[in-house]
């Protein structure tokens, strides 16, 4: 009886926190490999592939599906021990069997939740080496100003510094030829078409 309350409460609260964490940020999301820190990938895996499929959500066994098996494993045990008066050994199978189904449901769900990410959220600023850009916050050394240009139809934005260290005023058209950070970039102006259009 102990056992069906505790996985019930622990399950539900922790499986709403998930829910909730997901949906604001992303953050209940299960990462693949997630004990491993940058820098710390196998050989032969790239580590901004891994973090953004939807297949690596989609894991039978991952967080969000074990809590939501430890949920549904309580709520039924319970409801079949106490409500319906069936016998210890039955509600446990019966408990097992109802979180099984909710663990394979709860898998799906998030997987397909995954899928409907935008390709613009998982944007590598390296892509955008010999883009053509537009200064809309002047750029006067050695501060940095913001550009936006657009990489396979989608509209980006980044600071932006003067790669040869000259002020770029508003509206400018530029190119970017050197990434600073993952959210820098360096610029010289240009009249051209780049590898990208405005």
């Amino acid at each position: 009886m102990l056992v069906f309350w505790g996985a019930a409460i622990f399950g539900s609260l922790f499986f709403v926190l998930r829910v909730i964490l997901f949906v604001v940020g992303g953050f209940g999301a299960d990462i693949p490999d997630d004990d491993l820190s940058p820098g710390d990938e196998p050989a032969g895996t790239d580590a901004s592939e891994d973090l953004g499929t939807s297949e690596g959500a989609f894991k039978l066994l991952s967080l969000n599906s074990i809590t939501g098996f430890i949920a549904m494993f309580g709520w039924a045990g319970l409801a079949a021990y106490s409500q319906y008066g069936l016998p210890f050994p039955a509600a446990l199978l019966i408990a097992g069997l109802a979180g099984f189904f909710v663990l394979v449901i709860t898998a799906a769900l998030f997987y397909f939740a995954m899928k409907l990410k935008s390709p613009g959220a998982e944007f590598d600023i390296t892509g955008a080496l010999g883009a053509a850009a537009e200064v809309y916050l002047q750029i006067v050394p050695p501060k940095t100003g913001r550009v936006s240009f657009t990489v396979n139809g989608i509209r980006h934005e980044a600071d932006a510094v003067s790669g040869d260290g000259k002020p770029i005023g508003s509206f400018e058209k530029v190119r970017i030829t050197g990434v600073i950070d993952p959210h820098t970039v360096a610029v010289e102006p240009y009249n051209g078409e780049g590898r990208h259009g405005l």
